[in-house]
């Protein structure tokens, strides 16, 4: 695991490798993300390019784009956090867990909260170029 809080400030390309895919949804009496589904096989790719303005994420079936509108490290999570817009318009946060090794993908804001998600990708590689 070569990812690490200096890798995303270089100002080269970032590709992130996953393995493995969960969603969660939240439970209002809990006042959290559970009911999660699960952990299953997932090989995708999210690549940020230099400008640290577009997240691409490449599956075996989809290419989407993100546009980042700001950008956040959280030291005390060890986590840069994005806000973004997809290619369709839809709203996202991208965290980049360094911690846990983990990207993950919260959807909020929904007119119910049970519709609100947070998909969590298993990292397994990354590297700059």
């Amino acid at each position: 695991m070569v990812l690490s809080a200096g890798i995303i400030h270089a100002q080269s390309v970032l590709h992130i490798s996953t393995d493995y895919k969960q969603t969660c949804y939240w439970n209002d009496s809990k006042s959290t993300f559970d009911n999660c589904g699960d952990n299953s096989e997932y090989p995708s790719m999210f690549t940020l390019n230099a400008d640290q303005t577009i997240f691409t994420h490449t599956t075996s079936t989809i290419k989407s784009s993100y546009y980042v509108k700001d950008k956040e490290y959280k030291s005390e999570y060890d986590s840069y956090v994005y806000n973004v817009t997809s290619d369709v318009g839809n709203k996202y946060m991208f965290i980049i867990d360094l911690k846990n090794k983990l990207i993950k993908i919260l959807s909020s804001g929904h007119s119910t909260s049970s519709d609100d998600y947070l998909i969590k990708y298993s990292i397994k590689n990354s590297w700059n170029d």
